[in-house]
């Protein structure tokens, strides 16, 4: 008889389609616990670099972040003592201010460019957060809650009088994987309440 063949091996299975490209935006929640391990520094950089891509009318660049090391972290964990074993586990901090291109005579951001710069602020702040997002990297947006003045979260990485604080982002592994599944809090309006279809 003739030398045995091996049957054929069995086709290899169809590749599993990518996640959607908006995944990130759906799995990006605030974060407030979080694992020890280090985020690794290529991935605030990219954060950073998106953050930069944010829109911005006139090109004025109106952000500034201070990322915090280990000396600042200590510094602005101290600001709040009831909160410091708390703020102590974060393991990245982000702190963003604005340079309004445009002042009003009281000293306020409140004028057309002002106002513009302030919102290119804030895109900023979502593209850096959904930049991590994406690597799997939580991340929380601290104002108010954080329990000291925006003046003394300032000093404490250097910033300059004149900015106007837009907050601290906390950003680290969150000890629950982001989940583009994981159920979001409930709007109290809702996609339907806000929405208008016009003619």
């Amino acid at each position: 008889s003739g030398p045995q063949t091996s049957p054929p091996p069995p086709p290899l299975p169809p590749p599993s389609p990518p996640p959607p490209a908006d995944d990130m935006l759906f799995a990006r929640r605030s974060v407030v616990a979080y694992r020890p391990e280090p985020v690794p520094a290529e991935a605030v950089q990219r954060a950073l670099e998106a953050a930069v891509l944010a829109p911005n009318h006139f090109l004025t660049e109106p952000w500034r972040f201070y990322l915090a090391g280990p000396e600042a972290r200590a510094r602005l964990s101290a600001l709040n003592a009831a909160k410091q074993a708390a703020f102590e586990k974060v393991p990245g901090w982000l702190v963003v201010t604005l340079v309004a291109s445009d002042l009003a005579p009281d000293g306020s951001f409140n004028t057309k460019k002002g106002l513009e710069d302030h919102a290119a602020c804030a895109a900023a702040v979502q593209n850096f957060m959904l930049s991590l997002a994406a690597a799997g990297i939580g991340s929380k947006w601290m104002t108010g809650a954080l329990g000291a003045p925006p003046e003394a979260v300032k000093a404490a990485v250097g910033a300059e009088a004149g900015e106007h604080f837009m907050g601290a982002i906390w950003f680290g592994y969150p000890e629950t994987p982001l989940s583009a599944q994981a159920k979001a809090p409930t709007r109290k309006r809702g996609l339907a309440g806000v929405l208008t279809h016009t003619s």
